[in-house]
Formats: C-alpha cells, sequence, structure tokens
C-alpha cells in the first residue's frame, strides 16, 4: 500500500491523543511502510528515510514509542505481539 506525507503527518497529531499502545497498533500498517520485511527475517529500517522528513519524524517517533513497551515481531505474521 502506498502511503502519502499526510498519512504520516495525521499519525504523527494523533501521537499526543491516543494512548502508546493503542496508536502503536493503530498506525503498525503505517510504520511497516518504513521497513524492508524479508518473509520469516526480522525488519530492518529502509534505506530511503531522508533526515527531517515527516517519514523519518513518523518512524522515529514510533520506535522510541515502540521501546518503551515489551515487545516481539511475529517476522511469519508480519505482525507485532505485546508481551
Amino acid at each position: 500500500m502506498y502511503y502519502d506525507e499526510n498519512d504520516y503527518l495525521n499519525a504523527l497529531a494523533q501521537y499526543h491523543y491516543l494512548k502508546r499502545k493503542t496508536w502503536l497498533v493503530e498506525y503498525f500498517e503505517l510504520y511497516k511502510s518504513t521497513l524492508i520485511w524479508p518473509d520469516g527475517l526480522p525488519p530492518i529500517k529502509t534505506c530511503n528515510l531522508i533526515i527531517g522528513t515527516i517519514k523519518e519524524k513518523f518512524y522515529t517517533f514510533y520506535r522510541s514509542a515502540l521501546e518503551q513497551f515489551d515487545y516481539e515481531f511475529d517476522n511469519d505474521k508480519r505482525s507485532l505481539v505485546f508481551l
């Protein structure tokens, strides 16, 4: 799926209004658009995130919020699981 700058901007705006876990779940698909996720392997940050762009800021906010929780990725289903 293709996302444009407005999608990332909207997610960043919602960051301050939703509970963190809710925000993480709601915008996980958007977060996946910032990754390269090979079948059965862990995701890696895509190399085309340009510092200072809305997409890069979203990625940074998402990673920061995610690190506040115990979680793991299901690499087969490409999903997020909170522990």
